[in-house]
């Protein structure tokens, strides 16, 4: 029994200190001519899982990243992906730990494992360098940046989405976000132009909302999205109406405010019973707002007994619904 303990434990040091002995190898090597594949005899993710624990315990016995080390920590994660480019942890864990100080570094290993067509089912990923991109990477910087990967946040945003099945509510928060930002001071309709990023939010959303609608009518819009989105958001009148109501309570005399509140009325409320005041949808039967306590217009009742129709005839009295008269047409001379 002895003898068996001890055999096992020589086994478990001789294969740490070949494991030490060849990431050392690499480490070493780091900057010369890379063994290919086959040299490697397909030991490259072992190599790999080896340098990631020698890479977690070179983490461990730093302060934290500061400019000093991010080099040598950016150099260690690459050397790891190269050996296996399937390595989701050293993508989700290793780019946020270079986000701050290394910000465009950890995108573009982000934006690596997002092309890999073997990873095509993580979401985590581009999520994650939709992030970093909206929230570490210096303004001056993001030009470049995008010019070099060729994707920006929105688009990273928008692969997460199709990648998670539903979407997770973060992802579609933060696409709804990144499609805002690019709005803010823009010129939205004819007279609306944006003025903060609340404004923005609710914009984006309208246009969200009626671009999916064309589409599921066959207006020929291409599908960027929208179906994702809108499929994922349970209540999006609701979404839409707080967010107006909001913006018409802390903006009442902003005229592009009250334009966009005019805009959302004629395009999105259309054929809906809402309340004037606060924009809440109201039932049929209805003679104040459930949300404001303001007076509404009653629709839905029966023209005889006022009771709320349920179809064709009163359930109480049997009238009949009445059906609006067309205006009649006029005579051609």
């Amino acid at each position: 029994m002895k003898k068996s303990l001890i055999v096992h434990i020589l086994v478990i040091v001789i294969a740490a200190a070949a494991g030490s002995m060849i990431a050392s190898t690499l480490a070493t090597s780091q900057g010369k001519a890379r063994t290919s594949s086959k040299a490697m005899c397909g030991f490259n993710k072992f190599i790999a899982d080896v340098q990631w624990m020698l890479f977690i315990n070179y983490c461990g016995s730093i302060d934290s990243i500061k400019d000093q080390n991010v080099d040598e920590v950016y150099n260690r994660l690459s050397e790891i992906l190269r050996n296996d480019p399937d390595f989701q942890k050293a993508y989700e864990i290793g780019a946020l730990m270079i986000s701050i100080k290394a910000s465009d570094k950890a995108v573009e290993l982000l934006k690596q494992g997002t092309d890999n067509p073997r990873l095509s089912s993580n979401w985590k990923i581009p999520f994650l360098a939709g992030f970093v991109m909206n929230h570490n990477v210096p303004k001056d910087k993001l030009p470049a940046l995008i010019s070099k990967i060729k994707a920006d946040s929105q688009w990273f945003f928008e692969t997460a989405a199709r990648r998670s099945s539903p979407p997770e509510p973060h992802v579609i928060s933060s696409l709804m976000r990144a499609k805002a930002e690019k709005l803010v001071n823009k010129k939205w309709k004819e007279n609306i132009t944006i003025v903060n990023e609340k404004h923005a939010l609710i914009c984006a959303w309208i246009d969200e909302a009626l671009s999916s609608s064309k589409m599921r009518m066959g207006n020929g819009v291409e599908d960027s999205g929208f179906s994702i989105v809108i499929n994922s958001v349970k209540d999006l009148n609701q979404k839409i109406l707080q967010q107006a109501a909001s913006l018409k309570k802390n903006y009442p005399d902003n005229q592009n405010i009250l334009n966009t509140i005019a805009y959302v009325k004629t395009n999105y409320l259309k054929g809906q019973n809402y309340c004037d005041a606060c924009l809440s949808i109201y039932a049929p039967g209805d003679k104040f707002c459930s949300v404001c306590g303001e007076k509404v217009v009653v629709y839905g009742t029966c023209p005889q007994c006022g009771v709320v129709m349920k179809g064709s005839h009163c359930s109480a009295c049997g009238a009949a619904k009445e059906v609006p008269v067309p205006a009649p047409a006029l005579e051609k001379k």
